[in-house]
């Protein structure tokens, strides 16, 4: 049976000169949705069930390399770890390394360093944290300034219009700035570049950005922003999130028909029911038996306008126009 970690807040944020280390057993540690948890001063609030078992966790002054390197305060897990929601971590003041304390982001590493826009610093507490809208896997996390940032995001936002997602963003700076790379994935894990959108270089006021992706997947779509400056440095965006269902593409032929029309389309398995409509939206005929025909005969129908109506398995339709000569 697992355990339900509900706090715990091991006092490690004292200077150290040596490795502290923190391990879980078999059964782990267990925290449900919205539950914050922190570990030696690494915290987590999950936005799905999150648990971690038979892992150690090490907490090393040794900062990651960088211009500057991070806070000489990183925390590495011996194997990787997946999470999603609010990511964070105190820190002291002596352990900056350099960094702007206001300028600090949270910076995740697996394969590769990453860095996250938009994280949240309390130079109060001396905590910073990030919300991440979807999955990241990462094996250390820490922080770092990014050192000069090419762009100043104001915002980044992807909107579903029909089957089409429309990214929008906008910068209120931008110095070297080179060219945002507009990247999409279906698992939050790897990524793929669809499109390389030209900078301003150098801009003080408002710039605004659009990209449209007229092929999402069926199911979740990831997308994020990869500002890349002109010395070919860069920083990642937040992670957007938007969710398609399965896009059916129908054809009827030859349209117009004379005696037979022939239906093609893709994931034939999923339609349940097939009907011939007249242009008032009479019924004329339907076809629900396995395996369905692909195929109507029109024969004895008049001339005119008539409706081929493809009914799918989630309760979705589809629509085809033909003419029956």
């Amino acid at each position: 049976m697992k355990r339900y970690l509900l706090f715990c807040q091991l006092a490690l944020l004292c200077s150290f000169n040596v490795t502290a280390q923190f391990s879980t057993g078999a059964e782990g540690f267990y925290a449900s949705v919205g539950t914050d948890v922190s570990i030696n001063g690494l915290t987590f609030r999950p936005m799905a069930a999150f648990s971690i078992e038979n892992k150690t966790l090490t907490i090393s002054p040794t900062a990651l390399s960088g211009i500057p390197p991070s806070i000489a305060r990183v925390y590495s897990f011996d194997s990787p770890v997946s999470f999603v929601g609010r990511l964070g971590q105190f820190y002291r003041t002596s352990e900056l390394n350099g960094n702007t304390e206001t300028m600090l982001q949270i910076v995740y590493q697996n394969s590769a360093l990453v860095t996250i826009a938009g994280s949240v610093v309390n130079t109060t507490t001396h905590y910073i944290y990030n919300d991440l809208q979807a999955p990241i896997t990462f094996s250390a996390v820490t922080a770092a300034q990014t050192g000069p940032l090419p762009v100043t995001l104001l915002e980044f936002t992807a909107k579903k219009e029909g089957s089409v997602a429309n990214l929008n963003w906008s910068t209120t700076y931008e110095s070297n700035s080179d060219y945002f790379n507009v990247e999409h994935s279906s698992n939050a894990k790897d990524w793929k570049t669809l499109s390389k959108i030209t900078a301003a270089n150098q801009s003080s006021g408002l710039k605004h950005y659009d990209f449209s992706h007229g092929l999402p997947a069926a199911g979740a779509n990831y997308y994020r922003l990869k500002m890349v400056d002109k010395d070919q440095s860069y920083a990642y965006s937040t992670i957007r999130e938007l969710h398609f269902e399965q896009s059916y593409q129908a054809a009827l032929f030859p349209n117009p028909a004379v005696e037979k029309v022939g239906i093609s389309m893709d994931h034939w398995e999923d339609i349940a029911t097939v009907k011939l409509l007249n242009a008032q939206g009479t019924t004329l005929l339907e076809f629900h038996k396995k395996p369905l025909s692909k195929e109507i005969n029109m024969k004895d129908f008049s001339a005119g306008l008539y409706v081929v109506q493809l009914l799918l398995n989630d309760g979705s339709t589809a629509a085809i126009k033909v003419i029956k000569q």
